[in-house]
């Protein structure tokens, strides 16, 4: 096979390329054709720079380059690439990856790779006799450079010149498909997600459509990627199980992008010590395949990562430290702050405020870096982060941009100040935000949806079956039309949401992801929950129980949507967040009356009183607190209010414990 045929298979068969280009080079050595030799040493080197999966006999093609390049400035090489001439072309896309594949980062002057760089940028623009699958190959080298720089308006140049040259100049499937994956993996470098699984579904396209099976397994792993980014773990389930039927069968290149997918879910599934396995079989193969330590910084970060999840500091910090010598540039600031968040992780217990001083820095310098992938396959720890954030205010705008980006759960499902798509006020009449802005409701389409939702929300989230929620919306319908009309009321709902993932229904049931939806009366009662038990328990001090008070009854606007005309389901959840209501006003109005802090009980009984004026026990909290305070006067007030807002709402008088205290009061006896 001649020079031109090896390397026109770089793409399209990178085993057959390799080995021939190899017998090239054996052959030009003994003749003595240096011209040849260079070129198909060239040829190889960028063959393991498409990729960047085996690396065997590197120092061989390295050693070789570096003696032949002239680095000198005036020398004809630049020019002659800028010219658009191919052999000058493929030798400056050579030099660009031998620092890389050498693991020296230092091996050749910055400044002469960055003119490099620009007069292959030039010449890719110009060459008309480039053929198409080495201007391919190319434009990668371009791409891995100008993005090791974070430098994209030149990634953008990259992009735009090989797509106006792929107009003249078509692909071959295969060339196709190697394309898509580098603008896949560069769009979710930059965190262009749309952009990525644009590229990932014409990849997955010319897959099927062609029948690519060498690019499955690198489509799988993008598609792992995403899908962990986004939270998805159904998806990536079903990827991780794909990704084993084919492992037995792969090539060691493959199996190490297949290992790295695998065990970045099971860490970010939290099966730490079965991700630790994995990585630990992908480091070792990487040794086998002599992959330079610069591009084992990612497998190395991955291990970082799950054992800092293993409360393991301090072996991630060596872990992270050993990379500082191979990492350059951007890949080098990235570590940097890789380090200051598992350094912020192991202080957090004993030097909070030395913790929290080095997560402003760290969250700092990842805004700068727009580096939102922190702690990425550790997302309960990122997400701790990110809270620590929240509270202590740093970085408030990119601590939410991230939170959103990576669809990060809170440790606390009570907050409302974590970034969610939706929330749902019922706790008073009915609110409805997007991305934090309320929603005008209106309009005979929306009332059905908005009862679901309102359903839905007064019951914790759900899940609900659809038979109780037939029941509840639809209670004289018959046959098929319920369900007909709750398929409609999901489909319409999601619609006003604008987050049609937030509606989950399956196994005939229908919820609505906390992930994506804040519930007032969920988070409600689950603080209720916790401030009651921690108060039974005796052992935490009230000053350290005041803000989830606070916090509590803010939530608690009203009764359940404002109204007393509920019915069915959504009474009886009423009843039940009024006595929830009730339960730990009296749990922490005793608490304070314990303490004797009497001011703080009227407060918090008036408070209450003037949130539910229907609920019977608030007040007579209220007038026992006043007249154990001697404020007999205003207790016979109270009572009077009492009287006043009973009569008027459900023309009724007080009940006989009301009464008594209202005597004591010096309230006259009501007639029978």
């Amino acid at each position: 096979m001649d020079l031109p045929a090896a390397l026109a298979l770089l793409v399209d068969d990178e085993l057959r390329a390799r080995s021939a280009l190899e017998a090239l080079f054996t052959q030009a050595t003994r003749s003595g054709n240096t011209a040849l030799a260079d070129e198909a040493c060239v040829g190889i080197l960028l063959g393991i720079g498409l990729n960047y999966v085996d690396f065997r006999g590197r120092q061989r093609w390295c050693r070789h380059l570096r003696e032949r390049l002239d680095t000198t400035a005036g020398a004809p090489l630049l020019a002659q690439a800028a010219a658009g001439e191919p052999p000058a072309m493929r030798r400056c896309g050579a030099a660009l990856v031998l620092p890389y594949i050498d693991d020296d980062p230092a091996l050749l002057p910055t400044a002469w790779l960055n003119q490099v760089a620009q007069a292959l940028l030039r010449g890719l623009h110009a060459s008309d006799t480039l053929l198409p699958s080495q201007r391919l190959v190319l434009a990668k080298v371009l791409l891995d450079h100008f993005s090791m720089q974070l430098d994209t308006t030149a990634v953008s140049r990259v992009q735009a010149v090989q797509q106006e040259r792929l107009k003249l100049d078509p692909l071959s499937p295969a060339e196709q498909a190697q394309w898509w994956l580098l603008v896949l993996g560069h769009a979710e470098y930059f965190g262009e997600l749309a952009a990525a699984q644009q590229a990932r579904q014409r990849l997955e396209t010319l897959i099927r459509t062609h029948g690519l099976e060498t690019y499955r397994v690198a489509e799988l792993c993008s598609e792992m990627s995403l899908a962990l980014h986004g939270g998805q773990l159904e998806r990536a389930a079903r990827i991780d199980r794909e990704l084993d039927a084919l492992m037995p069968e792969l090539r060691a290149g493959f199996l190490v992008q297949g290992l790295r997918a695998q065990a970045s879910y099971r860490a970010f599934r939290g099966e730490n010590a079965v991700a630790l396995a994995l990585t630990d079989r992908l480091l070792a193969l990487c040794g086998d395949l002599e992959v330079p330590e610069r591009d084992q910084g990612a497998y190395h970060g991955l291990r970082a990562n799950i054992l800092a999840a293993l409360g393991r500091f301090d072996q991630a910090l060596a872990e992270l430290a050993g990379l500082r010598a191979s990492q350059t540039g951007s890949q080098a600031e990235i570590l940097e702050t890789m380090i200051a968040f598992v350094e912020v992780l192991a202080r957090l217990d004993t030097q909070p405020d030395v913790a929290l001083d080095r997560l402003g820095s760290a969250l700092a310098d990842a805004a700068r870096l727009g580096y939102t992938r922190f702690l990425m396959t550790a997302p309960q720890l990122s997400a701790r982060l990110c809270q620590l954030a929240l509270d202590a205010g740093i970085e408030p705008e990119f601590v939410q941009a991230t939170i959103r980006d990576r669809h990060l759960t809170a440790p606390d499902p009570t907050r409302s100040d974590w970034p969610r798509p939706v929330a749902v006020q019922v706790l008073g009449p009915l609110v409805l935000s997007r991305q934090g802005t309320p929603v005008a409701s209106g309009g005979k389409s929306q009332r059905k949806p908005l009862e679901l939702l309102a359903l839905l929300a007064a019951h914790g989230g759900g899940p609900l079956g659809t038979d109780q929620v037939i029941d509840a919306l639809w209670p004289s319908l018959e046959a098929d039309a319920p369900k007909a009309s709750l398929e409609m009321a999901i489909s319409r709902l999601r619609k006003l949401l604008e987050c049609p993932e937030a509606v989950l229904v399956s196994q005939g049931t229908v919820a609505l992801d906390p992930a994506l939806v804040w519930c007032d009366a969920a988070a409600f009662e689950q603080l209720s929950a916790r401030l009651r038990e921690r108060l039974a328990a005796g052992h935490a001090p009230l000053d350290a129980l005041a803000h989830d008070a606070r916090r509590l009854f803010g939530l608690y606007r009203g009764r359940l949507l404002g109204t007393d005309t509920l019915t069915g389901p959504m009474r009886l959840a009423r009843e039940r967040l009024s006595l929830t209501y009730l339960q730990s006003i009296e749990a922490w109005g005793q608490a304070l009356e314990a303490r004797g802090d009497w001011a703080g009980a009227l407060a918090l009984y008036r408070q209450a009183v003037g949130v539910d004026s229907l609920a019977e026990p608030l007040h007579r909290a209220l007038m026992r607190a006043l007249l154990v305070h001697g404020e007999r006067a205003e207790a016979l007030r109270a009572y009077r209010r009492c009287c006043d807002a009973l009569a008027s709402a459900l023309g009724v008088g007080p009940g006989q414990e009301t009464q008594a205290l209202g005597r004591a009061a010096g309230a006259p006896e009501l007639p029978a």
